[in-house]
């Protein structure tokens, strides 16, 4: 095998090559196929270099070592002992291989001399990558370098032999000559050990028929082909050799064999049933075996757990029986549908424990999926103590009030009872006005959800419902932080990009759109709202009203399929904007007056009512209704909750209006948009400072504006174009800012034109002037500008 040198070897041979007369006591280890034959080769030749006799052993019958050679020996431990201690009594340069494990052993070395030990295991990526470039002259990818490190395990001598072959056809043809030379044992044993069996004596002696003192010889058999790894695992590229090189009846008898004596045993069968899966096995003792893995993967592979309960169902098990399992399975790892399904066979049954479990799965389902009010109606008919409380959490969360509390429960309460009736306090403490405490018990909820595994069996899941309470509360970082920790799912990823939306990090929020637009899933109703709202508020923050109308058809058919509730109100507040600058805003009254609606039963609860007046507020600017516009800001104003954002959308939005109306008063203006961007809303500060600015008669109040715009940075391609703009910015004319409207707006030169009573070449004349100023060549990076500069759109 070509050479790659360890660090530790090429310490070793700069050794030989500067000092070849001093005494070298060295012992190499490492199974077979890792590269010790290698080293050898390499200390010899270095030795031969500096003038150093080598005697191999095939040297030793025919020459007695010299005191100036190097003896060099492979596989030692099977020399007599005899033998060895004379080498080493006599030979003061002496290099052994030797293979753990193996039959023999390795005599004591005199202590008198220093001997060092030089491990081989098997090569990581970083080693693959080297070996491919410096030795084969190969360059290779790091992706490359993973995939053929994980095939071969990492066995030196299956790596090379992975890249000097362009097919992993090729490869699997020469190990199957390999295979023929160990016979049915050594095949049965690769079979039996590529299912987990190989640290099994017992299990491995069932698998091979025979009695276990016999089974160590079978498995020094197929080390010494250089076919295992160093821990005796099979490698993939050999496992996948011996299912195209042995027979599905060889394999199925073994392995039917194993499970046999496991489910026997009461023992683990989850990587016996894997092969059972994959080559199509039947039977009753495979149906048991099925039933048993899928138990076993439920908590950490509930996709497979999935697939195991319909094998096991398809194969004759009951699937009533199956089902409240089979149901979990298909709830964790995302197949609602599925779960739907189950849920509904279970409802459809007379057994009554079925019923309820039914009831139980169907209506987390159903909630879910975002119809809160069946959901609650189906979790409150199943009498679990835990969904009793989810089913109250719904009910507030569609503006009914919960007054009562459950007391404390006389025996210790499971971890899903505990989670539901926390989530159901840290909702009722939101809408009681103290967003402190909410968010802290919600915390501890999603904190014990993720400790015990409860999280994705609830109607929505803590880390959730923790990091909508957050946004609602501009608590950007602590929204973040709990969704990260909880980890990914398509309704986590969507909240990641609206908290990166709202504080105007379009590039990360499209980003964050563009994962969850990739999966293979099939999103929820509810999901799908917040992804078409997402959309929306990347196109109105970043782009022109035509980038809002592609997405708004989407986004209202989304609307229209989710009834209002609490938890739905953000994507809701970016959809009435979008119809306000479409023109469209009659369609969207129904759902905006049932949400207001919703939030005067509650008494209109800051936290949840904030961010929807604040949509409202700037529908109404972009109609140009400034009493409907004052009218939404008033609640805002009048609050005395503490926190940052609500303090910062009256200022912010009293200053709007005032520009609106003509008065540009810089240190209010540069005082509100502060207090926007404390609260983490860049893109709102930005926007309210430039508005101010191109509004601004005075020359000194407009620069003071547009430099105070570029202060609050934001990670939108829009924001480039007023974030680069000169120290001194051009003032546009009257003429000029009513043109730039209109360019914002969409118009063609004609239609503007029309409006303004000009020509189109006037307008052409004057849009060529405006470009001319601020720096730009083509129409959409203008309209981008301009968007960022003009205050009628929002």
């Amino acid at each position: 095998m070509e050479e790659l040198l360890s660090a530790r070897l090429r310490e070793v041979l700069a050794g030989i090559d500067a000092c070849p007369d001093d005494p070298l006591r060295l012992v190499v280890t490492g199974a077979r196929g890792h590269g010790k034959s290698t080293v050898l080769n390499a200390i010899g030749r270095h030795y031969r270099a500096a003038g150093v006799p080598v005697i191999g052993r095939g040297d030793l019958a025919a020459a007695t070592p010299v005191a100036d050679a190097a003896v060099l020996l492979d596989d030692a431990e099977t020399l007599a002992g005899e033998d060895l201690l004379k080498l080493v009594d006599g030979t003061p340069r002496l290099v052994l291989t030797h293979t753990p494990g193996t039959a023999g052993s390795i005599v004591s070395l005199p202590a008198g001399l220093p001997t060092q030990y030089l491990r081989l295991g098997p090569w990581s990526p970083g080693d693959v990558v080297r070996f491919s470039g410096d030795v084969l002259g190969q360059p290779l990818t790091w992706e490359r370098a993973v995939s053929v490190q994980r095939a071969t395990g990492g066995v030196p001598r299956l790596v090379a032999r992975r890249l000097r072959v362009p097919a992993v056809e090729e490869l699997i043809d020469q190990l199957q000559a390999e295979l023929d030379g160990l016979g049915e044992p050594g095949l049965t044993y690769l079979v039996a050990a590529a299912a987990g069996g190989r640290n099994d004596l017992e299990l491995l002696a069932v698998a091979l028929g025979r009695p276990r003192d016999d089974v160590s010889a079978v498995v020094e058999q197929v080390r010494a082909a250089g076919l295992l790894a160093a821990d005796d695992a099979v490698p993939p590229i050999v496992a996948r050799t011996v299912q195209d090189h042995t027979s599905v009846d060889h394999r199925l008898t073994v392995l039917v064999r194993m499970l046999e004596a496991q489910l026997g045993a009461g023992r683990p069968v989850l990587a016996i049933v894997r092969q059972l899966l994959h080559l199509g096995a039947a039977g009753a003792l495979v149906r048991a075996g099925f039933e048993a893995a899928a138990a076993e993967a439920a908590a950490g592979e509930p996709a497979l757990a999935f697939d195991l309960y319909a094998a096991a169902a398809h194969a004759g098990s009951s699937r009533i029986r199956l089902a409240p399992d089979w149901a979990r399975a298909a709830v964790l790892s995302g197949r609602l549908d599925a779960a739907l399904q189950l849920g509904d066979e279970l409802l459809s049954t007379a057994e009554p424990e079925a019923r309820t479990r039914g009831a139980l799965v169907a209506g987390t389902v159903i909630a879910r999926r975002g119809d809160l009010a069946r959901g609650a109606e189906l979790l409150r008919w199943s009498a679990d103590p835990g969904a009793a409380r989810l089913a109250d959490l719904a009910a507030i969360a569609l503006g009914e009030t919960i007054d009562d509390f459950p007391d404390a429960a006389a025996d210790p309460v499971a971890a899903y009872g505990h989670v539901a009736t926390q989530l159901l306090q840290g909702i009722r403490e939101s809408v009681s006005g103290r967003p402190d405490a909410a968010l802290a018990t919600l915390l501890s909820a999603a904190d014990l959800a993720a400790a015990t595994g409860t999280g994705d069996l609830l109607p929505d899941t803590p880390a959730a419902l923790t990091a909508l309470v957050a946004l609602h509360t501009a608590e950007f970082d602590l929204a973040h932080g709990v969704l990260e920790r909880a980890g990914g799912g398509e309704r986590h990823t969507l909240l990641l990009g609206w908290i990166a939306m709202l504080q105007g990090d379009l590039a990360t929020a499209e980003a964050r759109r563009t994962e969850v637009r990739r999966s293979d899933v099939r999103l929820t109703p509810r999901d799908e709202l917040f992804l078409h709202g997402l959309e929306l508020g990347v196109a109105r923050r970043g782009g022109t009203p035509e980038n809002v109308r592609q997405h708004w058809r989407t986004a209202y058919e989304a609307m229209m399929r989710q009834p209002v509730d609490l938890f739905a109100l953000l994507p809701l507040g970016e959809v009435l904007v979008a119809a306000a600058r479409i023109d469209e805003g009659y369609r969207v009254t129904v759902h905006r007056d049932r949400a207001f609606a919703l939030l005067d039963r509650h008494g209109s609860p800051v936290v949840w009512s904030a961010w929807l007046h604040w949509a409202a507020f700037h529908a109404a600017v972009v109609c140009g209704d400034s009493d409907t516009a004052r009218k939404a800001l008033r609640p805002l104003a009048a609050t005395t909750e503490p926190g940052r954002l609500v303090p910062a959308l009256a200022a912010a939005g009293s200053q709007w209006l005032a520009v609106l109306d003509g008065s540009v008063e810089v240190e209010a203006i540069l005082a509100a948009a502060q207090l926007l961007n404390r609260a983490g809303l860049r893109w709102d500060a930005a926007r309210l400072a430039g508005q101010a600015a191109v509004r601004a008669t005075d020359r000194t109040a407009m620069v003071t504006l547009l430099r105070a715009a570029k202060q609050f940075p934001v990670g939108s391609t829009a924001a480039a174009p007023a974030a680069s703009a000169a120290a001194e910015p051009p003032a546009l004319t009257p003429r000029e800012r009513d043109i730039g409207r209109l360019v914002v707006a969409g118009h063609t030169y004609k239609e503007i034109g029309e409006q303004l009573h000009i020509s189109g070449k006037t307008v052409e004349h004057h849009v060529a002037r405006v470009r001319a100023k601020l720096g730009v060549s083509d129409r959409r990076t203008l309209a981008t500008l301009l968007t960022g500069m003009l205050g009628e759109t929002s």
